[in-house]
């Protein structure tokens, strides 16, 4: 045997065999392929819709070159689009369905040339379809006017009641109605002037959904 590979021989005999290991294992993390959602939010209630009900009602009254006599009575209401009476000026006289009949009432003398202010009452007269049993026989419950029941327009009633004669010439008429929750209030209706005398006592004025006048 060659001296070579006699020695390689004993070399590869004495070297050390290396014990053999368990390899090291790295757990995957499990990736879901579900895309992420956002949760559903509770569903909420939308909440009522505010009062648009009538706060204030302003009559303003410009008198042209003959004014009011001072024993003059003055009657005037405000109706909503199906006539049912928002507010007035006068004296109210409820019958049992409580629906007011307005008489005059005495302001005062009106010069030519004022501008007066008739003060207006609100008045509540449009059911809620509740009944006040408390009472006999049993009432319906009522409101005041809002918003929506002018849908169809409205009016305004004026009447004078003369001790004899008197001539009442008006340069200008309007109307200021102040409803609560409205980004269109207040609104303001004029009309053009006219004459009220004992002949002609009264007058309608009338004005659309938008408030504007209908001459």
């Amino acid at each position: 045997m060659p001296a070579i590979f006699a020695v390689t021989f004993l070399f590869a005999q004495v070297k050390a065999v290396k014990p053999l290991t368990a390899k090291e294992v790295v757990a995957t993390p499990v990736t879901s392929t579900k895309p992420l959602t956002n949760p559903k939010p509770a569903k909420t209630e939308n909440p009522p819709p505010k009062p648009t009900d009538l706060q204030n009602a302003v009559v303003n009254v410009v008198v042209g070159d003959d004014g009011k006599d001072y024993d003059t009575k003055l009657a005037v209401t405000v109706n909503d689009g199906n006539k049912r009476l928002a507010g007035y000026y006068g004296i109210p006289s409820h019958d049992l369905t409580g629906n007011p009949d307005i008489v005059g009432t005495t302001m005062g003398e009106y010069f030519p040339g004022d501008n007066e202010t008739v003060p207006i009452t609100l008045e509540a007269s449009v059911p809620t379809g509740q009944m006040n049993t408390s009472k006999y026989p049993p009432l319906p419950v009522l409101r005041e006017a809002n918003v929506s029941d002018f849908a169809n327009g409205g009016t305004i009633w004026i009447r004078i009641y003369p001790n004899g004669h008197d001539t009442w010439k008006i340069n200008n008429f309007s109307l200021t109605l102040y409803f609560n929750n409205d980004g269109g209030s207040p609104h303001k209706i004029t009309w053009p002037g006219f004459t009220l005398a004992q002949d002609s006592p009264s007058r309608v004025l009338e004005f659309d959904k938008n408030f504007n006048p209908i001459q």
